[in-house]
């Protein structure tokens, strides 16, 4: 007997996000290489005046030396100001003294690999009262394709990949949005009218000219009500100027007949709203979330660039955000205000932020103060803003309103942790580096922008977006759901991972230098995490053995530092390994427990807290991602294994 698999229907999102990433990089590697080939005569010229005037340099000091006497063979210390120059100028790959034709006196060589090449050399005569008495030959590293292209890939790797993923999420939260939201009400109006449902009618808020299937369904479904109106209002006319009784019986029998088993409104149909309420918070919070997080780092690349700011000041700067939004989202739940004024206030007081920034009127000011200050402050609506999403998300379902359910578990909270770890602090980093302050600070009010106007056109009557902040319309765990230790273990772990990684993405996207190791752990982040959150793995062993994977990489990449490339990919893929758990994690814990914002954020804090406190030790970044780890297999074991009689759901064209 063979099993015939459901194929899988090809995903609208995934293939916009694709082609997004394909066409970025074509564009960057046709600018990276445009922009090369007009720089290299420029960049070649340098070189040779650059090579000349060290040459030079060189042949005045040993030139003095021969002025007063000591004969070019008796030179002491030559070796040493060689190897001095060498250690002082990483451009410069060997240095060498000639006497005459093809007589080397002293001669230091930087090493290099066999492949390598020589690069731009310099000539520079020694002489004493106009007679040659010697040459300096300085030869520099080549600089040809290479590490252009090295350079080039750091700076333009991260742009690509993050414009391709926000490119990718608002193609899904369009499709979710869209399409999926209109399969999800047909299919509600035909389940409704297979069972015999005539008493309410499916309603989108929003229509659209080229689909109207649950308009044309819930027309049909009006149209049935209404003439089953008419046969009720005919046989109560009837059956009050019949003066038989039994044809009153007869009349009784007809109408029961009509409505046989199905369910008919009294009075009037009752309206039931489809919204996508979990795809609104996901991409509301995301944008929040986005702008808090790029303003933060638009601040810290800002300050990075003219001060010196110590590694340990700058990974507590996330563990600061993180408290704060714990705070506020805490205060926010207590005092139970509209979810609207909440989100509105947050877009309010982040644009503010941004002018300031863009204006430079905090230029001034010691980055040391300044950094913490922009932390708490974009921590603080950051938080409130996840509180007002989770709290939209988890509206109870009323008998007229209904929530249309993505696969998106835990979006909020989700969109939250991904636009932290990675999506902000890299968006920060790209606006500082390619349109510097000002520009940069007005670029970043344009999430707050579209999350304003996107919270105005869905504030309409019954909308979720019209309930208040707090406990009390939280949905109650379901009897399989889990209420021991073992579930609050598994939600804090992960909540304490999330913290983690929050910081190493924090360090990895806006660090300074910025090196190919750390572009490519940032990508790394990102990408995995945003897999983990909208495709998780479906086999509990399959997620064993990913931990596994990823905790044997985290280990063997601390316990064998180098700056290989097999180092970095080692990196890269524990950090997609690691990040992809987590957003696993993350979507999973929903069966175990609902958990308030700010139990989630505390969670996060005391993650971020331990990542500061791993920092002032001193041990390496790496080490942050291997305690993630370990924290997800934790969060893993603790999760109640699937039992064959619980069924999954399918929602493989919800909304």
């Amino acid at each position: 007997m063979s099993s015939h698999r459901r194929p899988r229907r090809p995903n609208a999102a995934l293939r916009l996000g694709s082609v997004a990433l394909v066409l970025l990089l074509a564009a960057a590697a046709a600018l990276a290489w445009n922009t090369y080939e007009q720089l290299r005569g420029m960049r070649q010229e340098s070189e040779r005046v650059r090579a000349q005037l060290m040459a030079d340099s060189l042949s005045q000091r040993i030139g003095h030396a021969l002025d007063i006497g000591i004969p070019l063979e008796g030179l002491v210390g030559v070796e040493a100001l060689f190897n001095q120059r060498l250690g002082a100028h990483a451009e410069i790959q060997s240095i060498a003294l000639l006497q005459g034709p093809g007589k080397v006196l002293w001669f230091v060589e930087r090493e290099r690999s066999a492949k390598a090449t020589a690069g731009t050399v310099a000539d520079a005569p020694i002489t004493v009262r106009g007679e040659p008495r010697g040459t300096v030959r300085l030869a520099l590293q080549e600089t040809g394709a290479g590490p252009f292209a090295r350079s080039a890939a750091i700076l333009l790797l991260p742009t690509v990949l993050l414009l391709a993923a926000l490119a990718f999420l608002a193609a899904r939260f369009s499709e979710a949005q869209g399409v999926k939201l209109r399969n999800h009400a047909v299919r509600l109006a035909m389940r409704a009218i297979a069972s015999g449902r005539y008493d309410r009618s499916i309603v989108l808020p929003h229509r659209r000219g080229f689909d109207l299937r649950a308009q044309q369904l819930g027309h049909a479904v009006r149209g049935v009500h209404e003439t089953l109106t008419r046969v009720r209002r005919l046989i109560s006319s009837l059956r009050q100027t019949e003066p038989q009784a039994q044809r009153r019986e007869y009349l009784d029998m007809l109408l029961a007949e009509a409505q046989g088993t199905h369910r008919f409104a009294d009075h009037g149909l009752t309206q039931v709203r489809v919204v996508a309420a979990e795809a609104q918070s996901f991409w509301t919070s995301l944008l929040m979330t986005l702008a808090a997080m790029a303003l933060l780092g638009l601040a810290a690349s800002a300050s990075s660039a003219v001060a010196d700011i110590a590694p340990l000041h700058f990974a507590l700067l996330p563990a600061a955000f993180i408290v704060a939004a714990t705070v506020a989202a805490w205060i926010t739940q207590g005092r139970r205000w509209p979810v609207l004024s909440v989100l509105f206030s947050a877009c309010a007081g982040l644009a503010a932020l941004a002018l300031v920034l863009a204006s430079g009127a905090l230029t001034g000011y010691n980055p040391l103060h300044l950094l913490p200050v922009v932390a708490l402050w974009c921590g603080g609506f950051a938080g409130a803003a996840l509180a007002a999403c989770m709290t939209v998300e988890q509206v109870p379902r009323r008998q007229d309103f209904k929530h249309a359910m993505p696969r998106w578990p835990k979006a909020a909270i989700g969109a939250w942790v991904g636009a932290t770890v990675w999506l902000g602090p890299a968006l920060g980093s790209v606006a500082f580096t390619a349109l510097g302050g000002l520009y940069g600070g007005l670029a970043l009010t344009l999430p707050l922008l579209c999350a304003s106007f996107l919270l105005l056109r869905w504030n309409e009557p019954r909308s979720p977006w019209r309930h208040r902040v707090g406990g009390r319309n939280l949905p109650q765990p379901t009897a399989a759901a889990r209420t021991g230790l073992r579930a609050w273990g598994a939600t804090a772990c992960t909540a304490a991972a999330s913290g983690l990684l929050m910081v190493l993405g924090w360090v990895a996207a806006t660090a300074i230098p910025h090196g190919l190791s750390e572009a490519a752990v940032a990508s790394a982040l990102g990408v995995g995490l945003l897999g983990g959150l909208l495709d998780p793995l479906r086999r509990r062993r399959h997620t064993g053995a990913a931990l596994g994977v990823a905790a044997t990489l985290n280990a063997l990449a601390l316990a064998l530092p180098g700056a290989g490339a097999w180092h970095i990919a080692a990196l890269s893929v524990a950090a997609l390994l690691t990040a992809y758990l987590l957003g696993h994690a993350v979507t999973s814990t929903q069966r175990t427990r609902h958990t308030t914002a700010s139990a989630t954020l505390l969670g996060a804090a005391i993650g971020a807290l331990l990542a500061g406190g791993i920092a002032a030790a001193g041990l390496p970044t790496t080490s942050l991602m291997l305690v993630a780890t370990l924290a997800v297999g934790a969060s893993w074991w603790a999760q109640p294994r699937p039992q064959p009689w619980q069924p999954t759901r399918k929602d493989n064209d919800a909304a």
